[in-house]
This record gives structure tokens, C-alpha cells and sequence, in this order.
């Protein structure tokens, strides 16, 4: 007996599986590609995933550091039927320009945004909803449209537009190269100043002794072969960027290698780092 309850509870389970995904077909094949003006406020992170909206009674609930007023023109990409919600995923038709600092400049990202907007029906399987039911749920808040020429006829659609850059973003921009190139070559100066240092303060820490010397002989060689031309890895390197640990267990051989890893580090250092500068280009 326990068995035939447990074949009749597996069959249960997979026609609400078939059930729910016959669904989702018929939801995608009425809504996916489908145009919409929104009926409510929108919010997104507009960083390259969906940000989670849910609706909530009359409202549109959501956290996304960018907010869209109602009629809001977007692209319905695909839904999702789950046990007792539905997913609606949504791309704003008109990108956002994202403002943000690098040192002194004022710069600006356009970005595209996306919203998954969360259907809950907390009290109902979404089976038992059924298309008819949850396709009302979808017209109470998007005004569907087979083209986006249609949409963008429409009285509830806010026409909302990206706003412009700056009249003079293209000297910022000229200008803001020039800085990156600066801030380039200064940090450049640094490091080859750094280096000149820490190779004088490494020569005096080697001392005399075989053992001493030979580790020093096997940690200069390695790190020479290690070390990288990479100008952006130097730059922001260190002397375990390229490390490879000691072959031997002896304590003056292990103190020579490790003391040769860092003084042919600083010496390749300083003179790798001369091919790094950048030359402006004043034409």
C-alpha cells in the first residue's frame, strides 16, 4: 500500500510540474517580446542583473538606487510560473546616465536597466490561478503593445528621455585623460624610487657564508625568471606577487633565497618599470 501511495504522490508531483510549465508556455507565448507602459513606480540597480520589484497591493515595491515614475516604456523578456509567484523580467527601453567621481572628475556611465518584478500569490497555488487569472494580474499593471511604435503612442507612456552629457564632456573627457596619464607616470616615479630604496636596504642584510650565498644565488635566478613585464601587475605589485617558495629546509640557505628574491625583485623592478611610462599624446 505504501507503495502504491508513494508512485500516486511521485505522479502528483510531476503533473503539477507539467502543469506549471504548460504555464509558463502560455504566459511567455502571449507576453515575452511584448512591449509595455508600466503602471506604477519602477526601481533598478541598472548594473547588468535584474533588481527585485514586488508587487504589493497597489504598489510597486523595490530597493533599486535608480527609480522610474509611472508609464515607463519597457520590454517584457520572459516570465516565470513558480509554485506561488510569477516573475516578470523587464528591460527599460531608455538607459540611464550614472554619474561618479574619479579623482577631480565628474564622469558619467550609460547604463541599461533591468527589473524582475515579483507576482506573489501567497494564498493560492499559481496553477489554480490559472492564464486567465494571472494574465489579468499583468493588465492591471502594463499596457501592452505588439510594437514599440504603438507603445510610444500611448497617453500613459512618461517619455522619459536619458538625460544629455554635459555640453563640454568632451574636453572633460581630453582632460581626464591627460590626469590618468599623470597619475600614471607619478605612481611609475614612486615605485623606481621605491625600488632605488629597498635595494640598498636589501644589500645591506646580506651576509657572508655559503649556505647564505648559495640561497641567494638560487633566489636571484628565480625571481628573475618570475618576475613579470606587465607594466599594470608591476605597478601594483609586491615581492610575493612573484615569490616561489625554497627548495631547501636549511635556515642561513632558505634566509639567502628569500633575501635574493626580494633584492632581484626591486633591482628587475626599477628596471623593468622604465619601459612603463606613458607618452602623451600632444598631437
Amino acid at each position: 500500500m505504501r507503495t502504491h501511495h508513494t508512485i500516486f504522490a511521485a505522479g502528483l508531483v510531476m503533473l503539477c510540474g507539467v502543469a506549471q510549465a504548460d504555464l509558463q508556455d502560455d504566459l511567455n507565448s502571449r507576453w515575452r517580446g511584448a512591449w509595455a507602459v508600466v503602471d506604477g513606480d519602477l526601481y533598478s540597480n541598472c548594473s547588468g542583473s535584474a533588481t527585485n520589484n514586488r508587487v504589493s497591493g497597489d504598489l510597486i515595491m523595490g530597493s533599486g538606487r535608480r527609480s522610474f515614475a509611472p508609464g515607463e516604456l519597457v520590454r517584457i523578456t520572459r516570465v516565470d510560473v513558480r509554485r506561488r509567484r510569477v516573475d516578470v523580467f523587464l528591460d527599460v527601453n531608455e538607459n540611464v546616465l550614472i554619474e561618479y567621481q574619479d579623482g577631480p572628475f565628474t564622469l558619467y556611465n550609460e547604463a541599461s536597466c533591468e527589473v524582475e518584478l515579483l507576482f506573489d500569490f501567497a494564498n493560492e497555488r499559481t496553477r489554480d490561478v490559472g492564464f486567465a487569472g494571472i494574465d489579468a494580474q499583468f493588465n492591471q499593471w502594463f499596457e501592452r503593445y505588439a510594437r514599440l511604435a504603438d507603445a510610444e503612442q500611448s497617453d500613459k507612456w512618461n517619455e522619459r528621455e536619458r538625460r544629455p552629457y554635459p555640453a563640454d564632456y568632451e574636453q572633460t573627457l581630453a582632460e581626464y585623460h591627460a590626469w590618468q596619464i599623470e597619475e600614471h607616470n607619478r605612481l611609475v616615479d614612486a615605485r623606481i624610487n621605491e625600488s632605488i630604496g629597498k635595494t640598498g636596504q636589501l644589500l645591506t642584510q646580506v651576509v657572508a657564508g655559503d649556505d647564505f650565498g648559495a640561497g641567494l644565488s638560487h633566489g636571484i635566478a628565480a625571481m628573475r625568471q618570475a618576475i613579470s613585464d606587465d607594466c599594470d601587475r608591476l605597478v601594483a605589485s609586491g615581492p610575493g606577487t612573484f615569490a616561489t617558495s625554497p627548495d631547501a629546509a636549511e635556515e642561513n640557505w632558505t634566509n639567502g633565497y628569500k633575501t635574493g628574491q626580494e633584492l632581484a625583485y626591486y633591482v628587475e623592478l626599477g628596471r623593468l618599470l622604465q619601459a612603463c611610462y606613458i607618452v602623451p599624446d600632444l598631437s
